[in-house]
């Protein structure tokens, strides 16, 4: 084997500085990648809105499943009990509290049924078959006393204009980011952003109908045509308040409070308006709130008339 000459060592040595220069840039580089994703992720996942639309849609999916398991006749009274305490963490802002417990809830629901189709032996929705009945004794028997099953705990009531508000920014939002660039930076646009930032501070301390009426004056900044609530206490400073005047006035008012005070989706609280067929918030379908046939009142979510025995469409 031939000994190497001075040049051909000088290039091996500089060829292997090299490699390890370019391996330590690569190391170095690929670190720090891995350090700002992580941040990045730690950044986004600590949002306040980011985690209040986690918790919401959370609790949201739970309503749905409490609603469908019990039509199924599965005990969903512990989810019903998570269910209102989520409800109340997301109403004092605990939002991550608040997604833990309607998680909690949907795993009480999961265990629920699984007990149920194992107790019953019976798919969960399905017609159990007939039994034979056993013979009985001659003679005058006690009649068995009926037992009525243990009403579920009520729903807790949504605080007043919650979803109410939070539909209404949402809305001032989107009508927000549908303006063409050149009416974007005109002053309506200005005014109408600057409602929807003090509308989102008043809805994030609790103080909903002001954030109502902040939103409603926001997209009636933008040509919509709405009008705000009554003040609820002192306004933000720099916030307008419009004076409508004559009948139109009269008219604004009465749709903003029939608006707030009109009936809410049972699952997430957004506003129900005259003919809708579908829940605007969730997709759900709105029941029937009298019997077709006989006319009667609709008790909750019960599937038939006790009137006439029809069924509910």
């Amino acid at each position: 084997m031939t000994a190497l000459t001075t040049t051909e060592l000088i290039a091996l040595v500089f060829v292997t500085v090299l490699a390890i220069i370019i391996a330590g840039l690569l190391l170095f580089l690929l670190r720090r990648l891995r350090d700002r994703k992580a941040k990045l992720l730690g950044d986004l996942s600590d949002r306040p809105q980011l985690n209040q639309d986690r918790a919401f849609n959370r609790l949201a999916m739970a309503r749905r499943e409490v609603t469908i398991l019990a039509g199924q006749g599965v005990d969903v009274r512990r989810a019903q009990e998570l269910i209102a305490e989520s409800q109340g963490e997301f109403d004092l802002h605990q939002y991550e509290k608040a997604y833990q417990s309607a998680q909690s809830a949907h795993e009480a629901l999961v265990n629920a049924r699984q007990q149920g189709s194992m107790t019953s032996g019976v798919p969960l929705g399905a017609k159990p078959e007939p039994s034979t009945p056993l013979p009985t004794h001659a003679g005058p028997t006690a009649a068995a006393p009926e037992t009525a099953p243990y009403p579920p705990p009520p729903t807790p009531a949504l605080p007043k204009n919650r979803a109410e508000s939070r539909f209404q920014i949402e809305l001032l939002e989107e009508e927000l980011s549908r303006l063409p660039s050149r009416r974007a930076k005109s002053s309506p646009a200005a005014e109408a952003d600057a409602l929807r930032s003090q509308a989102t501070a008043a809805f994030d301390r609790g103080d909903f109908t002001e954030a109502f009426r902040l939103a409603l004056s926001g997209r009636r900044a933008l040509g919509a045509s709405v009008e705000s609530l009554p003040l609820s206490g002192t306004a933000p400073a720099g916030a307008p308040r419009p004076v409508p005047n004559g009948s139109a006035a009269t008219d604004a008012t009465k749709d903003a409070e029939a608006v707030a005070s009109g009936e809410r989706c049972p699952d997430c609280g957004f506003p129900a308006l005259a003919g809708d067929a579908f829940c605007r918030g969730c997709g759900r379908p709105r029941s029937a709130t009298s019997c077709s046939s006989c006319g009667a009142p609709r008790v909750g979510d019960e599937p038939f008339c006790g009137r006439c025995g029809s069924r509910f469409a």
